[in-house]
């Protein structure tokens, strides 16, 4: 079947890019061979326009039927990365290959060497997609912090016990100059303890208000860790999708003076235990390090898909 390629048009496209997402989730048995909508949902309201800040014009592309029927969709997550959606119905190399084409392009961004170059995700157990970027000249990308480990948890099975550490109170985010302790823990979470990083966050939370406008946010599933000086010690937000009945838990932290102290599996835990009282029949985490793997393994066992870079320079 012929396919036509076109841009990203309007906001009307990003409706229709999430419900591409769960349909071809449930297509695909729940596995993450594209995107989960909460991730799009991150990205769209908080990455792109806080971070990335990308012409959504030159970096969205969509594959159509005839009739209109979106088949696949090429989007970027960072400078030089492409991801392909592909609904399983109209799957093909050749498809696979022009939305490659496309991403080389369009998508070339300099690494820090100054090099031109192209990044394409694939699923580790992906043979064609591999087979197609060797042929045009990729590598995969041998570094392991760079595969994104993504794992799995059935919400049939039952969750383990974890008791709340001592000192501590697990709970939803509050209202009111909470979220500002909130942004302020995470400059510390993810910068390394950099108070200059904490207080930026603090002092203009609009980037906060950008996620929290996001469809999918639940201030009940947007979890805490609080110590007894009342600071927000580790913290995650989850993201269930109704429609999927699938849960995507980004961001997590812990700030380090309150690591080793059990904090991150016990938010963890609680948002499993709260999405399995909602209904929810899978949760997903992605981890790049070895302690956030790590972590994630604790809780959520073995079962996980990987998800790997392949680089092409030109």
């Amino acid at each position: 079947m012929k396919l036509k390629m076109r841009p990203y048009h309007n906001e009307e496209d990003y409706w229709k890019m999430r419900q591409f997402l769960r349909e071809v989730m449930l297509l695909n048995d729940l596995h993450q061979h594209s995107w989960h909508v909460a991730r799009l949902d991150y990205w769209w309201w908080f990455i792109q326009p806080d971070i990335e800040k990308i012409d959504l014009s030159t970096s969205i592309f969509f594959w159509e039927t005839e009739t209109g029927e979106l088949a696949a969709i090429l989007n970027p997550e960072g400078k030089g990365q492409a991801y392909l959606q592909i609904h399983p119905k109209y799957r093909t190399p050749e498809l696979e290959e022009e939305m490659i084409v496309t991403a080389e392009t369009h998508f070339k961004h300099p690494n820090r060497e100054g090099k031109q170059r192209v990044l394409v995700f694939a699923d580790s157990k992906d043979a064609t997609r591999h087979n197609i970027l060797k042929r045009r000249g990729y590598q995969k990308v041998e570094r392991p912090e760079t595969n994104e480990t993504i794992h799995l948890f059935s919400l049939d099975q039952e969750i383990p016990h974890m008791d709340t550490p001592e000192g501590y109170t697990i709970r939803a985010l509050g209202h009111g100059l909470e979220l500002l302790e909130r942004c302020y823990a995470s400059g510390l979470g993810f910068h390394d303890d950099d108070i200059q990083t904490a207080r930026e966050n603090r002092d203009d939370p609009s980037w906060y208000h950008h996620i929290q406008s996001a469809p999918l946010y639940r201030r009940d599933l947007d979890l805490v860790a609080v110590a007894n000086d009342g600071s927000i010690a580790s913290f995650c937000t989850v993201w269930f999708d109704d429609v999927t009945r699938t849960a995507y838990f980004e961001p997590v932290a812990t700030v380090p003076k309150h690591q080793r102290h059990g904090l991150g599996k016990a938010v963890l835990t609680e948002g499993l235990k709260r999405l399995k009282t909602m209904g929810a029949k899978l949760a997903t985490v992605g981890g790049y390090s070895d302690a956030a793997n790590g972590l994630y393994f604790s809780v959520f066992g073995k079962e996980y898909d990987l998800l790997q870079p392949w680089e092409k320079f030109f």
